[in-house]
């Protein structure tokens, strides 16, 4: 943070600027190891920047790191060195990651190392990113890890895009199908319940009902938001603690169709980032380490940790496996005979292809079910309405006088 002084010398002259610092005593400290006696020492307050204020809009995203890692293999490729491969690419892009490549820089020219200065800057890199640098700059091959890592991240964010979106569809229909009913109930049957009220005549059955509900909306509609809102709070409150986090995630996996899309696409993540990772040479523990720390669902990540500690103890990786229901027995299956070949990153692949397409599989099985039971369910209770409203339309029709 910068703070603004005003200082005198040892001879009495007055002296103002400006110095970065951590704190405010750490900018009093450095004046006074000048020899300056502070008069007057503030910070300068300034608006955060886009990035820093909304990072999830205008931070660094995983799809800048995949054009930056293709971009610079490519510079690598033709010749180029990597510190100015690295200057070019902060030509454009995003101006946080712009940010972050500056910073890069200024350690590579002071001698350190691409995976060195990358390590510093984990919302940009993330471990197993730095691990495979790492790996590449040790084998000569730093190109080839970076293009690899970016067809490994690509494929891997194509997979979370589709269940996400097949996960997101049912929930906007329903959010907006509520919205539209309890619209229809607070103001559109109020108003035909006055008109009914006019002719006096008996109502259906149907619709006696439908006003009820519509009664009890409007009168406790106030209270219903707050209620929602709260449990809505308190839910997401929940779920940003460690037992929310893992109680959730184990919720998720159980839920019908939906718990194996996730869960089939969270084994296809984590057997492609094994196959990567030790296929460029990192150890089996170390890669079960970073899949771990890679995997958003806390029961899979749990059960992957179980995995390396008994693995660390000894234990064959197909065994490990294997010990867990979490993860499917034809996976500790292909996995021990990749083991028993000598082939690991190779039937590793063929796990994470396989459970790519089974992860598929189910997200068209999921849309092409929600589809047809959102469509009953909302039709359902739209139709209900209307035959109640229409049925008392029809009772006043027949008692107008002709």
């Amino acid at each position: 943070m910068q703070f603004k002084y005003t200082a005198t010398t040892a001879d009495g002259t007055e002296v103002t600027g400006v110095l970065e610092a951590e704190s405010q005593i750490s900018a009093e400290e450095i004046l006074w190891d000048s020899g300056l006696t502070i008069i007057n020492l503030r910070k300068i307050l300034k608006l955060p920047a886009l990035h820093e204020a909304l990072p999830s809009l205008f931070g660094v995203q995983r799809k800048d790191v995949i054009q930056f890692s293709r971009n610079v293999a490519s510079l690598l490729d033709a010749g180029i060195p990597i510190l100015r491969a690295l200057t070019i690419q902060t030509r454009f892009g995003k101006r946080a990651f712009r940010a972050i490549l500056k910073e890069v820089i200024a350690d590579l020219e002071r001698g350190s190392r691409f995976s060195e200065a990358c390590a510093k800057h984990t919302a940009a890199f993330p471990d197993f990113y730095v691990y495979l640098l790492r790996t590449g700059e040790e084998v000569g091959n730093l190109s080839g890890v970076l293009k690899e890592t970016a067809t490994h991240m690509e494929r891997d964010e194509a997979l979370k895009s589709k269940i996400k979106k097949s996960l997101a569809y049912p929930s906007v229909v329903l959010v907006l199908a509520a919205g539209a009913i309890v619209l229809m109930m607070v103001v559109v049957v109020p108003a035909l319940t006055e008109l009914f009220s006019e002719f006096g005549e008996d109502l259906p059955a149907m619709t006696r009902i439908l006003i009820s509900i519509s009664d009890f909306f409007k009168s406790n509609i106030l209270y219903m938001i707050v209620i929602l809102a709260a449990a809505g709070a308190g839910i997401y409150l929940y779920t940003r603690t460690e037992a929310g986090v893992r109680n959730k995630d184990k919720l998720m996996i159980k839920i019908p169709i939906v718990g194996q899309v996730i869960l089939k696409g969270g084994i296809a993540r984590f057997c492609r980032n094994i196959s990567m990772m030790v296929g460029a040479g990192v150890s089996l523990i170390d890669s079960l380490k970073l899949a771990s720390e890679t995997t958003e669902n806390s029961a899979i990540r749990e059960s992957i940790n179980i995995a390396r500690s008994k693995v660390a103890d000894g234990t064959l990786f197909s065994e490990a496996v294997s010990a867990d229901p979490l993860f499917p027995m034809l996976m500790s299956e292909m996995v021990a005979i990749g083991e028993e070949s000598g082939a690991l990153e190779e039937q590793l692949t063929k796990v994470s292809g396989f459970y790519e397409e089974e992860a598929e599989a189910a997200i068209t099985q999921l849309t092409g079910m929600m589809t047809p039971a959102l469509t009953i369910l909302v039709g359902g209770v739209i139709a209900f309405i209307a035959i109640a409203i229409f049925s008392s339309i029809y009772g006043m029709v027949d008692v107008l006088p002709s």
